[in-house]
């Protein structure tokens, strides 16, 4: 009997890992590219990252801010620097919180050098 104790945990821990949901939004503007992956753990649990790449004819600035919103939340950073024009977003997770939706339109805004602009992220899935 203590020898199947172990498998069975085993197997109850790894089967509540299967049942997460994955959503992979992404957008692009004149200057920027943006990917903001969300992965939902649970009904009110979720982990988030995002990746902002410059993509303008200029030089790409080396520090940004950014306001990602969904109807669950929103986050923002200030300094973020910009590594060859790439830069991580939205870094985090949340338990007991509103998880974003499969079919939600997540809004993004991105300043750098005294410009603004704009993007609305769409699931690719």
């Amino acid at each position: 009997m203590k020898k199947l104790i172990l498998p069975v945990s085993l197997l109850l821990i790894l089967s509540g890992c299967v049942n997460s949901d994955r959503y992979e939004f992404s957008g692009s503007s004149e200057n920027w590219d943006v990917f903001y992956v969300v992965e939902i753990l649970d009904r009110d649990r979720q982990q988030e990252k995002g990746t902002v790449k410059f993509t303008g004819d200029d030089d790409a600035p080396e520090v940004i801010e950014y306001r990602l919103q969904t109807t669950s939340g929103d986050s923002e950073g200030t300094g973020v620097m910009l590594t060859n024009g790439v830069g991580n977003i939205a870094n985090g997770s949340c338990g007991g919180c509103a998880v974003v939706q499969e079919d939600e339109k997540v809004e993004v805004e991105i300043t750098w050098d005294g410009q603004t602009e704009k993007l609305v992220l769409m699931n690719e899935n």
